[in-house]
């Protein structure tokens, strides 16, 4: 019998071992090879290298930054809040925001611009003095208007939160002169993610891990500690034995070949044009202007490279899917009559259509030349509604 039993402890411990090679040593070994080889221990991901970079260096250290150290954390209301951090290329400060080089060396009588949006405004790809509001930020003085500008995009966010987030910020104090709000991306992706209007980015997991922490939740947070602990293994199990063995993590998202689309679209920008609907009556009481940007998208891009058209199919079972959607959304913004025509709505959305060369580093992100021609198109909007530029007199 203690044969048996010492026998078994072996073999339990054998496989023990082989579990956590599996699980950690593979990664350890890989990150050793890699380092042996490349002198790093990390293999740069596909935005870093992407052709719109034209082979340039910095971004492998920038995306190692990135994804190493920006965080968010909880925030009631709008989900989340980005972390401060101040590193080699991404500065948020104390705010949760991204810095705009030269917005606290404003003047007392600067006009004050706010931009909100998501990853492409917060200037995900760019360094701190290449983001949009960056650019803005430049060329406006350089037209010689006394400007300040602040950059609230943070990653993931939609009108929805956007239009929260300004509401939290004017209770906070904040008086801004202008309003940017940059979006469209993120308002496709959310329903594409969901299939459902006015939902948030990644909210299926956010789901999952609601009230994990209460008591009659402690089976699925013990299962969801396993799965995360040992992924592979847990793979592996369901992929051999067909058993679900995922405890409260989400399944595979909605597929848009089974969505009413022309629908979803139609929605889509009804929430949208609600929001900016929204955001005009607090600019009335508040005493701002706002301007509403419409962003370009990849998928209407007509010349595409090898790496935009990968990054136009990530995360989709069907890219034609995909485009058709945003050809339905982009059709229905068209049409909106609170949008169409409206001196305050502009849509930026076939800024890259004729582009030849590379500019996307994903799915969602353009270059730093990118932001800066998404910039160079807001100005005359918002040139038209900023006090006269200050001229330096000359010979001063």
């Amino acid at each position: 019998m203690l044969r048996v039993v010492t026998a078994l402890w072996h073999v339990a411990g054998l496989l023990l071992l082989l579990v956590l090679f599996l699980e950690f040593g593979v990664d350890w070994l890989r990150r050793g090879l890699r380092r042996l080889r490349h002198g790093r221990a990390t293999k740069p991901g596909r935005s870093a290298l992407a052709d719109a970079y034209g082979g340039a260096e910095w971004p492998i250290a920038y995306f190692d930054e990135f994804n190493r150290s920006v965080r968010v954390d909880f925030a009631p209301h709008v989900g989340w809040w980005m972390r401060p951090f101040r590193g080699r290329f991404v500065t948020i400060d104390e705010r949760g925001l991204r810095a705009t080089p030269g917005e606290e060396r404003a003047a007392p009588d600067a006009t004050r611009i706010l931009c909100l949006g998501g990853s492409t405004m917060f200037g995900m790809g760019a360094r701190d003095e290449h983001t949009i509001p960056a650019a803005l930020a430049r060329r406006l003085g350089e037209d010689g208007h006394r400007v300040t500008v602040t950059n609230a995009g943070q990653l993931g966010f939609n009108s929805t939160q956007e239009t929260i987030a300004l509401q939290g910020l004017l209770k906070q104090g904040a008086r801004p002169d202008i309003v940017v709000f940059y979006d469209g991306i993120n308002e496709m992706m959310c329903a594409e993610q969901t299939g459902l209007p006015d939902h948030v980015m990644h909210e299926a997991p956010r789901h999952a891990e609601f009230n994990l922490l209460y008591t009659d939740r402690r089976v699925a947070l013990l299962q969801a500690a396993l799965i995360t602990a040992m992924p592979r293994t847990v793979r592996r199990l369901r992929e051999l034995t067909g058993l679900p063995l995922r405890g409260p993590l989400p399944t595979a998202g909605p597929d848009l070949g089974s969505a009413d689309i022309e629908r979803l679209a139609t929605e889509v920008v009804g929430i949208y044009a609600a929001n900016v609907r929204l955001v005009r009556l607090l600019a009335a009481s508040y005493g701002f202007q706002a301007v509403f940007f419409w962003q370009p998208v990849i998928t209407t891009k007509r010349v595409k490279t090898a790496d935009e058209l990968f990054f136009e199919a990530e995360f989709t079972r069907d890219v034609y899917r995909r485009r058709e959607f945003f050809a339905l959304v982009q059709a229905a913004y068209e049409a909106h009559p609170e949008l169409r025509g409206a001196s305050d709505t502009l849509d930026l959305s076939r800024l890259f259509d004729e582009h030849a060369w590379p500019l996307y580093i994903d799915l969602y992100h353009v270059t730093e030349p990118g932001n800066a021609a998404v910039a160079e198109a807001m100005l005359p909007a918002l040139s038209a509604i900023l006090p006269a530029p200050r001229r330096a007199a000359v010979g001063a």
